[in-house]
């Protein structure tokens, strides 16, 4: 199912599970990587990394995601970033869960609705937008126009 998200919808989780290996590019950047390449094939979308007042998208990076073994592991993509959310807030929000993998050169998505209520429990530890990246929103948020100009 495609989502028509934009980046004033709803926010969303997504899980993906994928061999690092699979992801194309910089290994620093299989995590942005991942996200370009989910909400291009699957939302029809930009991914928004850049941290902005208004909204953006984080990914939750995952220990040796930049690994060059074909290690297993599971991402965790925030989608329209807009606000903080407590940990009930962000499990009343809906999530989807993928499978991802290279075939023919190209990133595959396999969506699976069985694992998202397992998914949602596995990933309510995980800060909605980051938590480094909501102090930082916040302080975007908190500074006066002039303050943005330097």
């Amino acid at each position: 199912m495609v989502w028509p998200i934009i980046m004033d919808d709803i926010p969303r989780r997504v899980m993906v599970y994928v061999h690092v290996t699979d992801i194309a590019g910089d290994p620093q950047r299989r995590h942005n990587s991942l996200g370009e390449t989910f909400c291009k094939q699957i939302l029809g979308r930009d991914f928004h990394a850049e941290l902005q007042p208004s909204c953006y998208d984080h990914v939750h990076i995952p220990a040796d995601f930049d690994s060059d073994q074909p290690l297993k592991r599971w991402f965790i993509i925030d989608l329209s970033v807009k606000q903080q959310l407590t940990a009930e807030a962000v499990a009343q929000i809906p999530h989807a869960v993928y499978m991802a993998s290279r075939q023919n050169g190209e990133l595959i998505f396999i969506r699976r609705d069985t694992w998202v209520d397992s998914a949602i429990s596995r990933a309510r530890s995980y800060t909605w937008g980051g938590r480094l990246e909501q102090k930082i929103v916040a302080e975007m948020r908190g500074r006066s126009p002039q303050d943005l100009s330097i």
